[in-house]
């Protein structure tokens, strides 16, 4: 008995002073299984994808890392392939975030969207943008400019919605490539395309290009109206929502490359026009 007592006392004195060492080990296991758990089910999910993207004639690349949520992987996708003689890449980004405030409940924030880009479909010269509006939204009326304090607040709040706007649906490179400022508005008509989309550009006539047929297209769209960015580096098409599954990204290059054919015919009937 009195043996037994000694050896407990020899192990309650171990445990208390190596505890701190005994827990991090612990620790340290426990983060190599989750690890590993965490890699196959990112292996699993990339290996899926994968094939999926070869079944519709893709090339696939996925994000670093193994954070998933709701069994997505999170960070930026990228997909490639050609349809239709369009060469074309896509960017399909989703990243989730829980964000504790302190209170009983977390807000969570998310990045999605889907960017699809032929470069070879450019236009020559020129920049034209299409801000897509909400459905049900119709255009502020024109207001006369107040000049002074105030009118510069103002300008100043367009600069900076614009730029965020160009900077989320397209990118920091495109952006400072180009030249598309507040001042670069361009006046639609009264019809349901100008109800549905803002214009932008540095040459009206990349606006003209844009025949009914082009027009009807866009106002199809491809799950919901996308932002369109047209000029000399290619055309892009931006959709608010992360198209994760590789046939949704196939109907989206399906969708572009039409729309990229169509532009270039248009570019050929004008430069021929212009030749005539």
């Amino acid at each position: 008995m009195e043996q037994i007592q000694i050896l407990e006392q020899t192990l309650i004195g171990f445990l208390y002073e190596y505890w701190p060492m005994l827990a991090f080990v612990g620790f340290g296991v426990f983060g190599i299984f989750a690890r590993r758990v965490a890699r196959k089910r990112r292996d699993v999910l990339v290996a899926r994808t994968t094939a999926a993207a070869l079944q519709q004639g893709m090339d696939y690349s996925p994000p670093p890392g193994h954070n998933i949520n709701s069994g997505d992987l999170q960070g930026t996708h990228r997909f490639s392939g050609t349809i239709r003689g369009v060469a074309w890449t896509a960017e399909v980004t989703l990243l989730t975030a829980e964000a504790d405030d302190g209170s009983a409940t977390r807000s969570t924030g998310s990045i999605r969207y889907t960017r699809w880009t032929a470069p070879g479909a450019v236009t020559g010269g020129g920049e034209l943008l299409l801000m897509a509006r909400p459905d049900g939204a119709s255009p502020e009326p024109e207001k006369s400019d107040p000049g002074g304090f105030f009118g510069g607040l103002r300008t100043q709040a367009a600069s900076f919605a614009l730029q965020m706007f160009i900077r989320t649906n397209f990118g920091n490179t495109r952006f400072n490539a180009l030249s598309i400022t507040p001042e670069s508005h361009l006046p639609l008509s009264d019809d349901a395309f100008g109800l549905a989309f803002t214009a932008f550009g540095n040459r009206p006539d990349l606006l003209r290009r844009l025949s009914p047929d082009i027009r009807d297209w866009l106002l199809k769209g491809c799950n919901g109206k996308a932002a369109f960015l047209w000029d000399p580096q290619g055309l892009s098409l931006t959709w608010p929502t992360a198209h994760m599954q590789p046939k949704e990204v196939a109907a989206c290059a399906e969708y572009g490359a039409v729309l990229a054919n169509m532009l270039g015919s248009a570019v050929e009937a004008s430069e021929g026009n212009a030749s005539s």
